[in-house]
C-alpha cells in the first residue's frame, strides 16, 4: 500500500446513542465532521483499515449502517468537492438543566 494520504467520506446511520457517539468519537480523531453523520478523512490507506476495524467493533451489523467512500488522492478529492451553504460543522454542546 502506498504511504500517500487518501481521502474518504464516511457516513453512518446508527440507531443506538452510545454506539453512535463511539463511532463519531473515532471519526473525529481521524477526520473532520462535515455534517452530523458525515466525516471527511485524509489519511493513509493502512490507517483507514484501522479506522474501519475500530468502527466495526462498535456497530451492530444487523441494524447499523456505515458507508465509506474512497475519493482518491488528497488533492483530487479537494478539487472534486463543492459545498453549498456553510462548509464546516461544529459539534453543539447542549447544556444540561438539572
Amino acid at each position: 500500500m502506498s504511504d500517500e494520504k487518501r481521502s474518504y467520506l464516511v457516513a453512518y446511520d446508527i440507531n443506538d446513542d452510545r454506539r453512535r457517539d463511539h463511532v463519531a468519537k473515532i471519526l473525529r480523531r481521524y477526520g473532520e465532521r462535515l455534517q452530523y453523520s458525515v466525516f471527511f478523512l485524509r489519511i493513509r490507506p493502512a490507517k483507514m483499515l484501522v479506522v474501519q476495524n475500530l468502527i466495526e467493533v462498535e456497530i451492530d451489523g444487523s441494524t447499523d449502517s456505515v458507508v465509506v467512500c474512497f475519493l482518491g488522492k488528497e488533492e483530487q478529492a479537494r478539487e472534486g468537492m463543492s459545498f453549498l451553504g456553510r462548509r464546516e460543522y461544529s459539534d453543539l454542546t447542549i447544556p444540561t438543566v438539572i
